[in-house]
Parts: C-alpha cells; sequence; structure tokens
C-alpha cells in the first residue's frame, strides 16, 4: 500500500513539471472524476482542463470551485452524453479544435442499475458503451494530442481508466459485444478485463505513453440514483455500517491522481533526456510497478486503490495464454469501424 501520506507528496511536485498541463476529465460532474479533477486542479500551475458530462449546473458548481483552488486555473465544459460514440466522436473533435497535445486522460463515466440492455442508436449497450467502449474512443481518437505531449515539455502523457481491476470474470467469446446475451454482471466481467487488456495493447503500440486502469475500491459517490427503490433503501439503511470502509472524496481524488501522474507507472519507454517524462518521481520506498504483461515499467497497468499492482491473476494468465489481448483489440477496432461506416 502507497501511504497516503507519500500521495499527497507525490501530487504536490505535480508543480514541477512546469505550467499548462492540459487534462480531460470525462464523466467529471460528479463522483470520483470530480474529486481527481479537483485534486489536479490544485496541485499544479496555470491547468487548462475539460470536464465531461451531463449536467451543467453541476458543471457551473464544480468550474466555480476550481477557480477557488486555483485561481490560475481554466476549467471548460463540455456537455454530452457519451453513452453514444457519436457524442464521444463530437466531444474530441471540439477538444482537437481548442488543444495539440493532452498529458491528461481520465475517465470515470457510467451508471449504475440492475435493468436489462438498452440499446443506443449505434446498436452498442449504453451501460457497456460508458464502461469500454466509450473509454477507448476517447483515447483512440486523442492519441495524437497523447503523442504530441510526449514530444514537448514535459514530455508526459497518461489515461486512466477507473472501473475494477481485481473483479475480473470470464469473457464470452462467442458474444464480446453482449448483443444477445446482456445482464449487469457480464457486462462488468467483459469491461474489466476488456480495459485491463487495452491498457496492455495500447502501452505496446503507444510506448511514449502509459496506460492505467484503476480500482476506486468502496467510494460513497451517491450514484445509485437509477437503482430501484429497494436497492437505494438498503443501501441507505447500510450506509453507516460502509461509512467506515469507505475512501472518502478527497483521498480518492488524491489516490486516483497518483495513479494518473505517478513515475510507479510509467510509459514503456519515456522519452530520452526528460526526467518528466515518467510523471512526479517515484516515491522513496516504493518501485516502479510491474505492468500487466508481467515486466516492470511495461506502460500498462492494472492497479488497486491503494496503488499496488492487482488483477485476477488466474483469469489473466489464462486469457494471455490465450492471446486475449489481440482478440479484444481486433474485436474493438471492428466495432469502430462499423461505427466509422455508418457515419460516412
Amino acid at each position: 500500500m502507497v501511504a497516503l501520506e507519500i500521495v499527497h507528496a507525490s501530487n504536490a511536485q505535480l508543480r514541477e513539471l512546469g505550467p499548462g498541463l492540459v487534462a480531460l476529465f470525462v464523466g467529471a460532474t460528479s463522483g470520483i472524476g470530480e474529486y481527481t479533477a479537483k485534486a489536479f486542479v490544485t496541485n499544479t500551475i496555470s491547468p487548462r482542463v475539460y470536464i465531461v458530462g451531463r449536467n451543467t449546473a453541476a458543471a457551473e458548481r464544480i468550474i466555480n470551485e476550481c477557480k477557488l483552488l486555483n485561481s490560475d486555473s481554466r476549467v471548460e465544459f463540455l456537455k454530452g452524453d457519451v453513452s453514444e460514440l457519436r457524442e464521444v466522436d463530437r466531444i474530441c473533435a471540439e477538444i482537437k479544435d481548442k488543444e495539440t497535445k493532452l498529458n491528461v486522460v481520465v475517465q470515470t463515466q457510467g451508471n449504475l442499475h440492475l435493468r436489462g440492455r438498452e440499446e443506443n442508436p449505434e446498436g452498442l449497450d449504453r451501460k457497456f458503451t460508458l464502461t469500454y467502449y466509450s473509454r477507448m474512443r476517447f483515447i483512440t481518437n486523442l492519441l495524437p494530442l497523447l503523442q504530441t505531449a510526449t514530444t514537448s515539455t514535459p514530455h508526459f502523457s497518461r489515461t486512466l481508466s477507473v472501473l475494477g481491476p481485481g473483479h475480473e470474470g470470464k469473457l464470452n467469446f462467442d458474444d464480446l459485444e453482449l448483443k444477445n446475451t446482456f445482464s449487469v454482471g457480464k457486462c462488468a466481467s467483459h469491461s474489466i478485463v476488456m480495459n485491463d487488456f487495452m491498457a496492455e495493447e495500447l502501452a505496446l503500440r503507444e510506448t511514449g505513453s502509459s496506460f492505467v486502469h484503476s480500482s476506486p475500491n468502496l467510494v460513497m459517490t451517491g450514484g445509485a440514483r437509477e437503482l430501484p427503490f429497494w436497492a437505494r433503501l438498503a443501501i441507505k439503511v447500510l450506509s453507516p455500517v460502509m461509512s467506515p470502509f469507505a475512501v472518502n472524496a478527497e483521498e480518492t481524488g488524491a489516490r486516483q491522481l497518483f495513479h494518473a501522474t505517478s513515475g510507479m507507472y510509467p510509459p514503456a519507454k519515456p522519452a530520452a533526456g526528460s526526467a518528466t517524462a515518467v510523471g512526479t518521481p517515484v516515491p522513496e520506498g516504493v518501485s516502479i510497478l510491474k505492468g500487466l504483461n508481467g515486466e516492470v515499467g511495461s506502460g500498462g497497468y492494472a492497479v488497486d486503490w491503494d496503488g499496488k499492482a492487482t488483477g485476477k491473476k488466474s483469469i489473466l494468465d489464462e486469457y494471455h495464454s490465450k492471446g486475449v489481448g489481440k482478440i479484444v483489440w481486433e474485436h474493438t477496432m471492428r466495432v469502430f469501424a462499423r461505427l466509422d461506416k455508418a457515419e460516412q
């Protein structure tokens, strides 16, 4: 476990990366995304920050609060429903019009419900799109900006997908898209495993950036609003019992920012001659993490809420032996190609 005081000290060193870091936070109008965005604003010099979500009123509140945290920050809201990939494409195009580089991309979008499959206009389930397809679409669309960030001071770029490594389940290889076999549980299993392997595959292809899939642990975010009444009532009743085991807002934001910026999770081939290309210095007493492929400093990582490596080893070992990374990559690219063809 990385001690919280080490996390705070590391985050404070973000100022040493210089002014003008550019960051995108998707799903940041509440919960973990909001907490992490505020931690980023607090610990950086003149950052440019984009937050993506659906709630304009919440975004306005967050922007005002960020200005109080750092008067030199520039925070902009991009409204959109990213359960549809066309909306992801529109938002990415807007970012590309405004920026030439991106140092940090943090994605926390999702919803908590027990309903069945709900297709969007592109034929994908909305929940699955939030937890997997939209996240990969943001990354692949914005790779040119992440690549540019690695070639200009401070030569640093990283993506963080906050979901659930350590809770991997089995994949249905006959229905990776879950078009015919959808359930909430299967959606979670597929999303987690596919986030793992895409972090690994992206790290192989984009060696100057690093790609992290992290777990938040138990965080009381208020995200249960879409659950049925009985489930919301149960959570309310159990909240006093659960609260002592939960990670509070400040610690959640600090720890996820650490995952998004610490040199513990470096790219496979950081820019030569730049100490900041890996992020903030590796804290004393901890070491560079072993990646999903088993190699130290591989560029693709599964990280527990407290900074250590995670992932259900039995499943990941089995799937590595079966070449699942390539299978997941090719499946994802086929889905994106289908969308691109439909748009044409």
